[in-house]
């Protein structure tokens, strides 16, 4: 009998043991009883490779890495009104090819798992896309690029991209499914994001951004950009490597597919998915313009949140000690809602007092009240910063154990399609409202060492917070319906390891030859 069907019996048998203790008064949903979740399924390597992964391999230029309006406005020099359109034929792909790819992923059944194939799949396509990504601003400052060549050749990146992301990003969904035991999970989820975060690559970056906008530093920005964010993507592209290549895939599928049309019913069948989507939903809707412009470009200081956060930093240690607490005394709706609520009122009070004073006199235009101001809202979000780590990715692996809990499947791949079909047909608009906003309203020129207007200076301000703090607010709202509660939580765990072990036992037996002589005659 193979390990795997050892160790699915093993859990079975235990199961059945604090389902007998139950019986005799004994309520394990609140520990006394423990079953699997005590186990733990990982090996040495993995966990090694899971922190170095969640902890190097996430590190980037923060606010100006790739994806930000720094780099595509300033660096790249991208027209944000020529862009946005362009970005709506993207959409429009995106929209397109995520149903095909989301069948294929859903509907894989390998040896190796369902997520596994995809993963070496990505390997060689991510690392080529990723490195021309970091180099593209130097392609383009000497390769006498003009706006409508740099437009075309950025987008066709952009496509490559989605594509490659679409088809093979499958692989990322074994984060979902290398443990079964949420306990193993939670508690490698804590140890990496302590590890994790690290704002350094973005420190570095800024001190060299603000020298060379105030003239301190003669060096070329975007020589330097490229430096920079090649040396750290390769830094953190090596973990995500030998992350895939230790780890393992331990959540057993349904031994049929699920039907597609099924997959997208069940958001709205089940309470917790729907809410989780509405709330991304809401929370996506990312009206206004870069925060970072803001710092460059009316207060010339974009090492503001760096030092304003120096304060904050011993607290955001401190507070993965209380973290567990907070996790064992409340559910994940109320961490979730406690940690949110700390961003809202600390963004909030950021915007009122830039507002004091209006665009002639307004606080907005000085540092020290501004810093000020940043550095007390930070502290407050830093007591939950450890907890803001570690719910968000419980929820969004909690609403998906809770739809195979209620259907005997699971669909994260047609979840992540209908909350990215939002996230396309929101994005196309929003491309068009924030480049609006930017280009159109408030006035906002394009390139190095330009100057912008003090009545552009007052609209970037407004348009940089106030939309923000506005749909933060908003997104409170749908998690008021979010119904799993710590009793729920813990019967579905222990009612899913039966099921999952009862399914590994089957595969496994299916899959073994037998022993026994055939009745057929030669």
């Amino acid at each position: 009998m193979s390990e795997l069907m050892n160790e699915a019996a093993s859990a079975v048998e235990e199961l059945a043991k604090n389902e007998a203790l139950d019986n005799d008064g004994i309520d394990y949903t609140i520990g006394k009883a423990p079953a699997y979740m005590n186990r733990t399924f990982c090996s040495t390597r993995e966990r090694v490779a899971y922190i170095l992964k969640t902890s190097v391999g996430t590190l980037g230029l923060g606010k100006y890495d790739v994806s930000s309006d720094y780099y595509l406005y300033k660096i790249l020099g991208l027209q944000p009104t020529a862009l946005a359109k362009a970005k709506i034929g993207l959409g429009i792909y995106d929209m397109v090819n995520d149903p095909l790819s989301a069948a294929i992923i859903d509907n894989m059944r390998s040896r190796w798992g369902k997520f596994k194939p995809f993963q070496y799949l990505s390997l060689i396509p991510s690392f080529a896309v990723g490195l021309i990504t970091c180099l593209l601003p130097m392609i383009f400052a000497s390769g006498g690029f003009g706006d409508t060549k740099k437009l075309w050749v950025y987008m066709a990146l952009s496509y490559l991209g989605e594509t490659i992301g679409a088809f093979f990003g499958g692989g990322g969904y074994i984060d979902n499914v290398f443990t079964p035991n949420p306990n193993e999970r939670t508690a490698l989820l804590t140890v990496s994001k302590f590890f994790s975060g690290s704002k350094f690559p973005e420190q570095v970056a800024g001190i060299i951004i603000d020298l060379v906008d105030n003239g301190k530093l003669d060096l070329s920005i975007v020589k330097a950009y490229v430096i920079m964010k090649t040396a750290w993507w390769l830094i953190s592209v090596l973990p995500n490597i030998y992350w895939t290549i230790v780890s393992r895939e331990r959540v057993p599928q349904s031994e049929k597919p699920p039907n597609p049309i099924h997959g997208i019913l069940s958001v709205f069948k089940n309470i917790p998915l729907l809410v989780y989507t509405l709330s991304g939903a809401v929370d996506g809707i990312d009206i206004g313009t870069s925060e970072t412009l803001y710092y460059s470009e009316v207060l010339h200081f974009t090492m503001l949140p760096t030092i304003a956060g120096i304060p904050g930093s011993p607290i955001s240690y401190a507070s993965y000690a209380v973290a567990p607490k907070l996790r064992r005394r409340f559910s994940t709706k109320r961490l979730w809602m406690m940690q949110r609520g700390s961003i809202v009122a600390s963004e909030g009070a950021f915007f009122l007092v830039g507002c004091i004073g209006g665009k002639e006199h307004g606080l907005y235009k000085r540092v020290a009240p501004m810093l000020i101001t940043f550095m007390l809202g930070n502290c407050l979000e830093m007591f939950f910063y450890a907890t803001k780590k570690i719910v968000g990715a419980e929820i969004n692996y909690e609403v998906l154990d809770y739809c195979e809990w209620k259907n005997g499947y699971r669909v994260e791949a047609t979840i992540n399609l209908l909350t990215g079909y939002f996230g396309k047909v929101r994005g196309i608009f929003l491309n068009l409202i924030n480049a609006w906003l930017l280009e159109k309203w408030a006035g906002f020129e394009t390139g190095i060492g330009i100057e912008q207007t003090p009545e552009a200076k007052w609209k970037m301000f407004l348009a940089a917070h106030g939309p923000h703090l506005l749909f933060d607010v908003i997104s409170l709202l749908p998690m008021l319906l979010y119904n799993i509660d710590k009793h729920t939580r813990d019967k579905m765990y222990a009612d899913l390891e039966r099921t999952r072990a009862e399914t590994a036992i089957k595969a496994t037996v299916s899959k073994a030859p037998s022993d026994a002589p055939s009745d057929e005659q030669p």
